[in-house]
């Protein structure tokens, strides 16, 4: 299947919802072709991820037009979108072609200021994930690894790839 995830953030940003995409590119490109559009200048590669980057440093009604062509464009070739919260990414989706899609919150401060964007992109969803997993614990020198909490971590990705999977399956029908 391919996919497209449109996302605010991307490494080398280091905010939860930036390691989420990532992480979440990362695992669907075992089983599927992805596509990452995003606001960025130098974003991390990732092996058989395809980055598509909106400069971020240009005026805001130029990087959401921008942003909205690369989406557009983007989409004629995807089967689903999964898009991370954020306003950046919510009004240029709200103007691009209908597709399948998928809403996770990755963002929870902006999840939390709510709006109209957020409102309209979510009715237009398949559905909203509120239920992301969380960041990978850390390994930290000099303490036993954190075994436990890095099966919970794994699980938890488990539980939400298979979830989504669920929804792409749904999603063709």
């Amino acid at each position: 299947m391919r996919i497209l995830i449109a996302t605010p953030l991307y490494p080398p940003e280091v905010a939860d919802a930036a390691v989420y995409a990532k992480e979440l590119a990362r695992r669907l490109a075992k089983d599927h072709e992805i596509t990452v559009v995003t606001y960025a200048h130098l974003p991390e590669e990732l092996l058989n991820v395809r980055v598509v980057t909106v400069e971020k440093r240009q005026p805001r009604f130029a990087r959401l037009r921008a942003f909205h062509g690369a989406l557009a464009k983007a989409a004629r070739d995807a089967d689903a979108v999964i898009a991370i919260n954020g306003a950046s990414v919510e009004l240029p989706l709200i103007l691009t072609a209908k597709i399948p899609l998928i809403f996770c919150v990755a963002d929870r401060a902006a999840y939390a200021r709510g709006g109209l964007l957020q409102r309209l992109s979510f009715a237009r969803a398949l559905t909203v994930i509120r239920d992301i997993p969380p960041c990978k614990p850390e390994i930290l020198p000099l303490k036993p690894e954190p075994t436990e909490a890095l099966t919970a971590w794994e699980h938890a990705w488990e539980t939400h790839l298979a979830r989504l999977d669920s929804l792409f399956t749904h999603a063709k029908h």
